[in-house]
């Protein structure tokens, strides 16, 4: 496979942009059969000083152009399920910080090294989350939206393991841990912990990693834009490994076995990490009977049913003639309903300035540039741009 074709500002921005700073930390990468994506992460990283791990699970391996091959990213060719190559990672990270991330994502330099401030700078924080974006290219718009302005902050009282449970299941909710930067003795713990049996539903294991997120200790909000979260692409667990949503796994009686070893799972952790038996049973009916309940309230109001039936469906597999015209004349409530809204660069980082968000704006326009390239490379590949 070639190199791809770098945009010249991608180049320039690299070429200035301070990508050090990150020695402790080690970035995991799952990916399976996107060769575009793997290849711009490692443009990505190119000249960071992070160990950046790919953990490959495709049939065939990657062939890697001798010009993308940088001493700090290892590709490791496991064509394994998704669990089993996580179940490896002990193997690969040898650094004191660790965070994993999506083929088709980005974190941001500089939040990245505000979050190892952090961690340096205080014991009693197991891991940290910021500030971020969802990203997609539409007819060749790169657009933006905010992702997860609700989430909540642990209070400064929760400092006992109830109390940060308390704060964390249901009915009440923190904040999502999966892509958080953590130290990476209790990361590759809560990774082992959630990933060492394989589910029906790929929903099922970021609430694990949740719960074991609250026992092990205390995860921050950053107001530091770190994550760059795709919509380019379908998740790869779901549309690899395929498996229901959480709601329709937990309320079919065909998964009641899987149910049962869930629920055992989750309430041995509890009690692994010193939770009472008679609390941990209590704290157990609370992430599961009541995550479900509290899941299928909010799925039964009418925008978040619609988003969730037709929003993937039509925006992936539309034709594009019929998108192109839903999103021209659709009006504004109903784009932010359907999920297609986005907006642009510069009204976005306006947003983020009046927010408090810190950021820096090369970082944002290299996401662009990157994410502009791989949309016209992939539009080539499908034959729906002429080769000039």
């Amino acid at each position: 496979m070639q190199a791809r074709h770098q945009h010249p500002s991608e180049r320039l921005i690299l070429a200035r942009m301070k990508r050090t700073g990150l020695a402790e930390l080690t970035i995991v990468i799952p990916t399976y059969q996107r060769p575009q994506f793997v290849l711009r992460q490692f443009r990505y990283w190119n000249g960071s000083d992070a160990k950046v791990v790919i953990l490959d699970g495709s049939p065939e391996p990657l062939v890697v152009p001798r010009d993308a091959i940088f001493t700090n990213i290892s590709y490791i060719h496991i064509p394994k399920t998704f669990t089993e190559r996580l179940a490896s990672v002990r193997a690969h990270v040898t650094t004191p910080y660790c965070a994993m991330l999506s083929d088709d994502e980005f974190f941001a330099f500089s939040g990245l090294r505000s979050a190892l401030a952090v961690l340096n700078s205080d014991a009693s924080v197991l891991g940290c989350v910021g500030r971020n974006l969802y990203f997609f290219v539409d007819q060749g718009r790169f657009l933006l939206k905010d992702a997860y302005r609700e989430w909540t902050p642990f209070s400064d009282s929760a400092t006992t393991l109830s109390q940060r449970l308390d704060e964390d299941l249901p009915p009440n909710k923190t904040h999502m841990a999966h892509y958080a930067i953590m130290r990476s003795a209790q990361w590759i713990q809560i990774i082992e912990d959630a990933y060492r049996q394989p589910f029906s539903s790929a929903y099922l294991y970021e609430r694990l990693v949740n719960l074991q997120r609250a026992i092990l200790g205390r995860t921050v909000i950053l107001e530091d834009l770190l994550w760059f979260r795709s919509m380019e692409n379908r998740n790869i667990a779901t549309s690899v490994e395929s498996g229901p949503g959480f709601l329709a796994w937990a309320l079919d009686p065909k998964y009641a076995e899987e149910i049962v070893q869930y629920r055992q799972i989750a309430k041995d952790l509890l009690i692994k990490g010193g939770v009472a038996k008679d609390d941990a049973e209590r704290f157990e009916e609370r992430f599961f009977i009541e995550g479900v309940q509290q899941t299928l309230a909010r799925k039964s109001k009418f925008r978040k049913r619609f988003r969730d039936k037709f929003r993937s469906s039509l925006l992936i597999w539309s034709p594009k003639k019929f998108r192109l015209f839903v999103k021209r004349h659709l009006p504004v409530r109903m784009l932010s309903l359907s999920g297609w809204q986005g907006f642009g660069i510069d009204q976005i980082c306006q947003s983020l300035k009046v927010r408090g968000t810190r950021f820096e704006r090369e970082e944002v326009d290299l996401i662009r540039d990157m994410s502009l390239e791989t949309a016209r490379q992939l539009d080539l590949k499908r034959g729906d741009l002429s080769v000039a």
